[in-house]
């Protein structure tokens, strides 16, 4: 049995792997409990139904006045009213052509009341433009429509768990796992692996390529877990169903098919673990204690890719930080670009990054044990003399 089977066996058996894999699942079922609770939000139907509800408390409010500007206000919030109701039925009767097509005809009506207003509302404006986008998008496939923030079938709640939840929760689980594997070579001053008969470059690919297939296994859990539930609920979904994307050539985000973006988003996902598995291997070899090493990986792998997008320093210089690239969902949609406005937060930059800074760690590793080892030859040496 080789050493990496050894350690792959060791991981899998451990209590603290079950319960990584027990939190992936529940927590990806319980997101899915709650989208399909508020799969209606952030839809036509409930949009259309919010404004219905917000012109009829305008128009009891304006009742009283008489006046002739007050009266023929009234009368646009009546037909904004009217527009509105035919939208929310033809959404809730399922004629989904006939409601993209209305909801484009009340945001054609909108934009230019938006537009000449004395100040523009330029956030109106594009929201506007985007839904028009949208809609179109959609009314082109006649496909049906699904809640924005809270997506049920198979391929958008994919996406959608590895935006909300596979960002933050698997590079999580990987330190501690890792931490705490890579560390119980080290015990009493004394580094165990040098004495297994093996050199320190095998060594090293061995107990690193164990973390690459155990991290590979947490990505798959995650996705079959997110796909099969929801799609066994709700239904596969279509492969060209949009989703938001972000370009610099408009104010606005547009929409492209949601299946152009699944195999970067999963290269992605596969090089950032593959990169956070190497890092934990790095600090361990350098701290050679459990709770450093997880207390370093968490402050510097995970809340630098938490404050990326809001600390104005990062936001400018991220691109060449490998933890910008863990949510690779935002960063292939163009989202993170958009936020930071920086146009270098791209999938291909994101390669690039997360390989040259794996191949750094994975350098840099293998020096800190070389140095170490030979300061051990030396001090056995030394000692047989002094014998």
């Amino acid at each position: 049995m080789s050493y990496a089977t050894f350690l792959l066996k060791k991981v899998i058996k451990s209590k603290l792997f079950i319960i990584s894999v027990s939190i992936i699942v529940i927590i990806i079922i319980a997101c899915l409990a709650f989208n399909l609770r508020n799969q209606n939000d952030q839809t036509l139907a409930s949009n259309s139904g919010r404004q219905i509800t917000f012109d009829t408390q305008q128009i009891n409010r304006s009742a009283s006045d008489k006046t002739k500007a007050n009266q023929d206000d009234i009368r646009l919030i009546k037909k904004d009213r009217r527009m509105n109701h035919r939208v929310q039925n033809l959404a809730k009767t399922k004629k989904w052509r006939a409601a993209y097509q209305s909801q484009i005809k009340y945001n054609n009506w909108q934009l230019p009341a938006a537009s000449n207003d004395k100040v523009i509302d330029r956030t109106l404006v594009n929201f506007l433009m985007s839904e028009t986008y949208r809609c179109h998008y959609l009314f082109k496939l006649n496909l049906p429509e699904q809640s924005r923030t809270s997506p049920t079938t198979g391929i958008s709640f994919s996406i959608f768990v590895d935006q909300v939840i596979s960002s933050v929760l698997i590079p999580l689980l990987l330190i501690f796992n890792f931490g705490l594997l890579y560390t119980k070579r080290f015990g009493h001053n004394i580094d165990k692996d040098n004495l297994l008969p093996m050199s320190t470059q095998n060594n090293m690919i061995q107990s690193i390529s164990t973390g690459y297939a155990v991290a590979i296994l947490f990505v798959i859990i995650a996705i079959i877990t997110s796909f099969l539930t929801s799609s066994i609920i709700s239904g596969i979904g279509n492969w060209r169903y949009p989703i938001a994307f972000f370009t610099p050539k408009f104010p606005f985000n547009i929409y492209i098919s949601q299946g152009s973006l699944v195999f970067p988003i999963l290269v992605l996902r596969i090089l950032s673990t593959c990169f956070i598995v190497t890092c934990i291997y790095f600090i361990a070899t350098l701290t050679k204690q459990v709770l450093p090493t997880i207390l370093i990986g968490t402050l510097a792998l995970i809340g630098t890719s938490l404050v990326t997008p809001f600390l104005k320093p990062l936001a400018k210089a991220g691109q060449f930080l490998p933890t910008s690239y863990f949510n690779g969902a935002n960063v292939v949609s163009g989202q993170l670009a958009h936020q930071t406005r920086n146009i270098q937060f791209s999938y291909p930059h994101g390669i690039v990054t997360l390989l040259a800074w794996t191949i750094a760690f994975i350098a840099a590793a293998y020096i800190v044990l070389r140095v170490r080892q030979r300061y051990h030859s030396t001090g056995l040496i030394a000692n047989s003399y002094k014998k």
